[in-house]
């Protein structure tokens, strides 16, 4: 953002404001005092939101489901079926670029639940992985950072997630969300919407400062 004027013949241009950090030429922080805290003028605070753009679920062996829900987000065991414990991941694309250089202000993770095997609900357990593409393999780089209880079978929430998901994103650690517990309790037994389910498919919304 420029603040000075130079006149080109026909027109006042804006004159950048660059400095020397040792190795490049990068625009400095413009600052005014406000009256009780000096705030930078030249950095704006964004919200972007991302959609899925796959999501894969896996059976107790870490192999990929291949039947219809393969390409939704399921957890847990229900005891009914031959996959186990169910583990997934969703990804959403390169945000890393798009966030390079940003102060991470607010993280948010869209889920949908189709079903839960308790009408009242249950709890989901989402982690962090670093897999740019649908891997072959279930793997995870953090599980269990955070847990979200949901009320009721179809239910959609805005979940607040951790601000280290984005700085991770951002610093090119993790890629998307893993939804995964190793338990056999039916209050884990659920299944989320995937990329292909429309406004459902899961979603990351992230506020930043640059």
């Amino acid at each position: 953002m420029g603040f000075l004027k130079k006149y080109n013949g026909s027109s006042w241009v804006d004159v950048p404001l660059k400095k020397w950090n040792g190795s490049a030429w990068v625009e400095p922080e413009v600052m005014k005092w406000d009256g009780s805290k000096w705030v930078v003028l030249n950095q704006q605070k964004y919200t972007t939101t991302w959609d899925s753009t796959w999501t894969q679920t896996y059976r107790s062996t870490g192999d990929k489901r291949t039947d219809d829900r393969g390409g939704k987000l399921c957890q847990g065991d229900s005891g009914l079926d031959p996959w186990g414990i169910n583990r997934s991941l969703a990804g959403f694309g390169n945000i890393k670029s798009e966030l390079s250089g940003a102060v991470i202000n607010d993280v948010k993770l869209y889920l949908r639940s189709e079903h839960w095997w308790y009408y009242a609900g249950g709890t989901v357990v989402i982690g962090y992985h670093d897999h740019s593409s649908v891997p072959t393999k279930f793997s995870v780089s953090k599980s269990d950072a955070k847990r979200q209880k949901f009320d009721s079978r179809g239910q959609a929430q805005w979940i607040d997630m951790p601000i280290a998901l984005g700085e991770g994103i951002r610093d090119g650690k993790y890629k998307g969300i893993s939804i995964y517990i190793n338990s056999t309790n039916k209050d884990y037994y659920g299944i989320f919407n995937g990329a292909k389910d429309g406004s459902y498919k899961p979603k990351l919304k992230i506020t930043y400062t640059k």
